[in-house]
């Protein structure tokens, strides 16, 4: 194999490399969007809401009854707009996880078969003498490609800790607003109790 038949197979898979950096960015990009979009239309919406509830309780005739309001209208809307924004944000992440797995494998075994073939060849045509270098160079290589599974699976088990601990964090957030949700009843039910006495 000649410099430009080596040159020529370093062409062809840098520009795979450089296709497939260019299909994760967009990925990407895509994906940063959809989190905007979904951050944004949650704000709006709780902002909407607070002012809504704001406006109710301000009105109120007692404060009894401006208490009640914000029980009943802050903390039920407010948790289910949050928890549905956490799933949704989950969702897109997971997906985004998922495809770029796919692709990054993908493009990890080609260029492992790429390189595997490119170091054949170099192999084959390497001058007499050369067995030492070229058996460093090979093992050199596999190496390398061990490495890169390793860290594809330590990838995989990060995310897969990160969903676990965004599904969590969603349940904690539901059990701290039914604890308060069962506090301010019981807060709300003892005067209520004592105007009745």
């Amino acid at each position: 194999m000649d410099y430009e038949q080596i040159a020529g197979k370093l062409n062809e898979f840098s520009a795979k490399n450089v296709q497939n950096v260019m299909a994760l960015t967009e990925k990407s990009f895509d994906r940063s969007q959809k989190l905007a979009e979904i951050s944004f239309d949650t704000t709006k919406s709780l902002l909407v809401e607070a002012n809504d509830t704001l406006s109710k309780v301000l009105n109120a005739k007692d404060p009894q009854a401006a208490i009640s309001i914000a029980q009943e209208n802050g903390l039920d809307g407010i948790t289910s707009k949050l928890v549905a924004h956490q799933q949704s944000v989950t969702k897109i992440v997971r997906e985004a996880a998922e495809e770029m797995t796919a692709m990054s494998e993908a493009s990890m075994d080609q260029m492992k078969s790429s390189l595997k073939e490119w170091v054949e060849t170099m192999s084959a045509n390497a001058p007499a003498g050369s067995d030492a270098f070229v058996n460093a160079f090979k093992t050199s290589i596999d190496t390398a490609l061990q490495s890169v599974g390793q860290v594809q699976a330590a990838t995989k088990e990060v995310l897969s800790k990160v969903e676990k601990s965004t599904e969590e964090a969603v349940e904690a957030i539901q059990g701290q607003v039914a604890s308060v949700k069962k506090a301010a009843a019981k807060t709300t039910a003892r005067p209520a109790a004592r105007k009745t006495a």
